[in-house]
């Protein structure tokens, strides 16, 4: 806002479905008043255009629903800016950025948070910070904490003004209970969070051998979708389900409840008796996601999660109700980044009731509870069926469940840094397995005749209307989508190919007798199976893979499903995250890289995943507690890609190494590295960067270049396309490390080259000692050295050659299993050494 008055409010907006994103939101605006830049929170389902773009400044705090889809207070926000023109808005005048939350695990990761900031910036808004994301599936608050520290503030401080004083931390609005025995009016209607609330007309179990206790059970819902809905869907589309709670557990919850003692009498005697938060209907600024009045047995078991621990913003809002000692354990959970993720861990799977007797923090205000305690998430289901075939809806519903993990050595840790817990409370000895809410309510309680709360999202996954060979591949209860496309397959000519996975076919294989007779009907050209846990002789294995995957089937049919994807097919696939990885890197093998690239940008791959087991994605001793300095210095290694294994390495550990980057010795304070991070498919793209700059050279360039190794082109190409796999596409990322050439200013001496590229060599050690320290290998490539010293190569990052920027190769990182083979061995210091004392 260079010789323009500086803005005098920040706005942040959040589009949440969990309320995560709106902690954030109110996380970040009390750290940003507490900076001096005045601050204000707003809920994108009250977005106003004017009003968002004459704002100035605007950060958004942005979460995923179902298919990489806007949350629902989020959606007027998205279809807006898709149909935003640059002409038709002063976007030059705001001033943004983006932090957008979602699982790593799935396909359509931070999908929203990305299209917004690009978005913006196509329209002509000033990014002023580069774009944040976290993984909800790992260290998501250290995500977000790291993001607002690296850098926010500064990036603020050119274009919004300061009130030169930290402003008071404000208390967050808090609303006091009433309760009594008055029932709704017809008026009041009982709504859910959801659209529709649907009949079940039928629950069964699909497994052969069910065993709940060891987490193996899969069940067939129809739900009644009769005249009265409105629920229009396709087949395998996808439907969000809203879980409830068990009846254990709010039974548990509630001693823990300070109820005021006019309603205590009523509330205790009966759970249905309804329950009031009258200042929220005064405008105070507290507001409830759920319909009031409301029974106290529907918040808590419709509407509470009382599965998933507190969020910043409960302990703030709660933290004031309790005694001191309490409140200085609550101000120190906060104040520590990795506590927080403990606390906050999906795998841990902390509990209200758990957390909250851990922290001897009772008893807890209703009114506060019900208000901040974090929402019920609605769970996306793909539908099994087609409205061709059926006026209701039918899913398949697997059971998830992990071990119960035990929280004792995290407590211990956690009392160590000052956050006095305690493990000795009965409710805390843990045992058996954890289960997925949703699943296992709808595996084991649900009942023909229930009401069960439901929308339809529309979903990308759907069967092409072109009359061409369709491949399925399905594990598990991802063959559901099929099952609704075999409704629609009849009509075609072309031919249908399943290839379906389990573990045995006597025990797991999910509607048998509809494949078998859908192959006998030739609605499906060839069935073809594959069973993990079945021996030669038939008999099942439980203990040990000795069957087959549909990996493995799909490469022993190569020649076949190259005749399918000749003539025109497409690719569909659902199931977990780690089967549509192996089975993409079975047809990369059957096609390469560069036509399995075409294929997906074609549309011709179509993927349907959803997350694998939960694992603990925090480490049990912190951060703080990291090798000494010479220790790291000793082991840190140059390991080559070709040792990789391919691992993904969290982007949250390459924030980490960026973070230290930054704090490497400059000159001047000009801070010369750039960086630039080609992650996933971005890989490709700077190969195919690479391959386009040598396809465009003469032949007297490859008669001088390297010595004449390469005769051509094409000789080079199939060089790197064998590299491909074998090195480059190991690495989980490759980061470009570029020098952004200081420029001079008069009166201003201008820094010598060398020196700006010794302080950018200064941030890849750094990155690469951080790196070592994490368990994660590197290596400084000088990639393709015409590349990389040419003006399309220095363009291509974004960077200007003529000004005297210089790339100056990749850092690529990765996982190795064989990093301990690699050994180093120094030369005695006295032998590059010299002292002159005089």
């Amino acid at each position: 806002m260079e010789g323009a008055a500086l803005a005098t409010k920040c706005h942040v907006y959040f589009g949440t479905q969990t309320g995560k994103a709106e902690g954030f939101a109110h996380d970040l605006c009390r750290e940003a008043n507490s900076q001096g830049f005045p601050c204000e929170v707003f809920d994108l389902a009250n977005f106003s255009p004017g009003k968002f773009i004459t704002c100035n400044v605007a950060i958004l705090i942005l979460a995923n629903t179902g298919d990489g889809e806007p949350t629902d207070n989020a959606t007027g926000f998205y279809n807006w800016l898709r149909s935003c023109r640059k002409e038709d808005h002063a976007f030059a005048q705001l001033f943004y950025t983006v932090f957008g939350l979602g699982d790593r695990q799935y396909v359509h990761f931070n999908r929203v948070g990305r299209f917004v900031d690009e978005r913006l910036e196509l329209l002509g808004a000033q990014r002023i910070y580069q774009q944040g994301t976290g993984d909800d599936g790992g260290t998501i608050q250290q995500d977000f904490t790291e993001w607002i520290h690296g850098g926010l503030w500064p990036a603020l401080d050119p274009i919004l003004a300061r009130t030169g004083d930290d402003s008071p931390e404000l208390p967050l609005p808090v609303l006091e209970a009433q309760a009594s025995f008055a029932l709704p009016s017809p008026g009041k209607a009982e709504c859910a969070l959801l659209s529709e609330r649907c009949a079940l007309s039928r629950v069964g179990e699909l497994r052969q051998v069910q065993s709940v206790a060891d987490g193996e059970s899969t069940v067939h819902v129809e739900l009644d979708a009769g005249a009265d809905s409105h629920l229009d869907y396709h087949a395998a589309g996808t439907l969000e389900v809203l879980p409830q709670n068990d009846m254990q557990d709010v039974e548990q919850i509630l001693p823990l409840l300070w109820i005021p003692q006019q309603s205590r009498t009523a509330v205790l005697a009966d759970l249905d008796s309804m329950l009031d938060l009258p200042g929220a209907h005064r405008g105070s600024g507290a507001k409830v996601a759920f319909p009031l009045p409301c029974s106290l047995k529907d918040a808590l078991v419709k509407y509470c999660d009382l599965n998933t621990a507190p969020t910043r913003q409960m302990l703030h809002a709660l933290k004031p109700h309790f005694k001191p000692d309490v409140q200085f354990r609550i101000e120190k959970l906060l104040n520590d980044c990795w506590a927080m993720s403990v606390i906050q861990d999906r795998a841990l799977a902390w509990t209200q009731f758990e957390f909250w007797t851990s922290l001897e923090a009772t008893p807890l205000p209703l009114g506060a509870f019900l208000q901040y305690c974090p929402r019920q998430r609605a769970r996306p289901y793909t539908i099994a069926s087609s409205p061709l075939q059926s006026a209701g809806i039918q899913i398949a519903v697997s059971l998830t469940s992990w071990p119960k993990l035990h929280l004792d050595d995290f407590i211990e840790a956690l009392r160590a840094r000052g956050i006095i817990l305690t493990a000795t409370n009965s409710g805390l000895q843990r045992k058996g397995r954890r289960y997925g809410l949703c699943s296992f309510w709808m595996c084991t309680r649900l009942r023909k005749g229930d009401l069960v709360a439901v929308r339809v999202r529309p979903s990308s996954f759907r069967l092409t209307s072109r009359d061409v060979p369709v491949i399925m591949i399905a594990a598990g209860a991802g063959v559901a989508p099929f099952r609704a496309f075999w409704s629609e397959l009849r009509y075609r000519e072309a031919p249908a190919i399943l290839l379906f996975g389990c573990k045995h076919p006597d025990r797991d294989w999910i509607y048998q007798k509809e494949m078998q007779t859908a192959r006998r009907h030739n609605i499906l050209a060839e069935l073809i199976t594959a069973f993990s846990r079945q021996d030669a002789a038939g008999a099942f294995v439980p203990t040990v893979q000795c069957g087959s995957y549909v990996q493995r089937r799909l490469r022993e049919m190569h020649s076949r499903v190259r005749e399918w994807v000749s003539a025109g097919g497409i690719v569909y696939m659902c199931g977990s995250t780690a089967m549509g990885k192996a089975v993409l890197e079975a047809l990369t093998e059957i096609f390469g890289d560069e036509r399995i690239l075409q294929l997906r940008q074609e549309g011709r791959i179509v993927q349907e995943l959803w997350g694998d087991t939960l694992h603990v994605s925090v480490p049990l001793k912190p951060p703080a507690k990291r090798k000494c300095v010479e220790d790291v210095i000793r082991k840190r290694r140059s390991i080559f890609p070709k040792d990789y294994t391919g691992e993904a390495v969290a982007d949250s550990q390459v924030h980490q190494l960026l973070e230290a980057a930054r704090w490497a010795p400059t000159h001047g304070k000009t801070e010369p590295w750039r960086f630039v991070v080609f992650a996933a498919e971005g890989r490709l793209r700077l190969i195919e960067a690479t391959l386009s700059f040598y396809s465009s050279q003469s032949p007297s360039f490859w008669a001088q270049a390297w010595n004449g190794e390469f005769k051509g082109f094409p000789e080079f190409k199939a060089h790197v396309d064998k590299q491909r796999s074998a090195k480059w596409l190991k690495c989980s990322h490759l980061i470009s490390i570029c020098m952004r050439r200081q420029q001079y200013q008069e009166g201003k001496r201008l820094f010598p080259e060398h020196e700006e590229i010794a302080a950018v060599s200064c941030a890849v050690q750094n990155m690469h000692l951080e790196a070592t320290s994490l368990g994660v290998a590197a290596y400084w490539s000088s990639w393709f050295e015409h590349f990389t010293a040419s003006s399309d190569g220095i363009h291509f990052h974004g960077l200007n050659a003529q000004e005297g920027d210089k790339w100056l190769g990749v850092f690529c990182i990765g996982h190795s299993d064989i990093a301990h083979r690699y050994r180093a061995s120094r030369r005695s210091v006295d032998d590059f050494t010299q002292w002159r004392s005089t």
